[in-house]
């Protein structure tokens, strides 16, 4: 099922993100389709060669994120996940956009920022699925 797809491209997401995974996180990326980044606190990054370049600077010392109470939103071949990212004991609610190219699904879009909410306590239950 898609939703399961994009929760698991999501997880490699973070994955590649917590361990410094420079190969990986570049291969979660689509290479075709626009994509844009937008890390807190930075300017807008709108083409490839940028956002891959703002993740090699941000992977040289990962934060030791985690994912936490992610929801899937699908729309046929685009989809996007809303959910809380847990750095040093600190909340971001993080939105990561993904989309079907050539079969897989691949990252087009990631934004975190701050927020006033956390994660509930039941936060490492299943994700919930829309």
């Amino acid at each position: 099922m898609s939703r399961e797809e994009i929760l698991f491209a999501n997880e490699a997401f973070y994955q590649a993100f917590a361990d410094g995974d420079e190969a990986a996180m570049d291969a979660l990326w689509a290479r075709d389709l626009p994509v844009a980044c937008l890390h807190p606190g930075w300017e807008p990054l709108y083409e490839r060669d940028h956002v891959m370049a703002s993740w090699r600077a941000v992977l040289q010392d990962p934060p030791g994120v985690q994912c936490r109470a992610p929801r899937v939103f699908c729309y046929g071949d685009v989809a996007f996940v809303i959910c809380f990212e847990m750095i040093r004991d600190n909340a971001l609610i993080a939105t990561n956009h993904f989309a079907k190219e050539e079969g897989r699904w691949v990252m087009t879009h990631h934004q975190a920022g701050p927020t006033r909410a956390a994660p509930a306590a039941d936060a490492d239950a299943p994700p919930t699925i829309n």
